[in-house]
């Protein structure tokens, strides 16, 4: 079943330094707000599923692994959201900067007409 699914089913929340949280809202958290909680839940399970192969896990166990799943997978989904949108920038950056060039060279080519050669291109 599908994480999200089961997070809506379980009305889950998650505990946070924004306050308690539903699984969309994690989205509005920054990406370090996102790694700590990542990191407590992920501490939290190993801490809890202890050292045997012979206790079962509990439903504690389960939802905080469920947490985790989810705290993860929006993580990463940020995490190249922003990626992208530096890729983005960069490229938008570097065409204008040649957008800058061309029309520097363009004001130098007209710098280099006669005056009768810039009179008869007005329009």
């Amino acid at each position: 079943m599908d994480v999200y699914k089961k997070a809506a089913q379980q009305k889950l929340r998650f505990t946070t330094s924004k306050g308690t949280l539903t699984a969309e809202q994690l989205f509005d958290l920054s990406l370090s707000d996102l790694d700590n909680l990542a990191v407590s839940l992920d501490s939290s399970y190993e801490e809890s599923k202890g050292k045997s192969f012979l206790k079962k896990r509990t439903t504690k166990d389960a939802t905080i692994k469920l947490q985790f799943d989810i705290v993860f997978d929006v993580l990463q989904t940020k995490s190249a959201e922003a990626e992208v949108a530096q890729e983005v920038r960069e490229a938008k950056e570097y065409n204008q900067k040649i957008l800058t060039v061309i029309s520097e060279k363009k004001d130098d080519e007209l710098k280099g007409k006669s005056i009768k050669q810039l009179e008869s291109m007005l329009k």
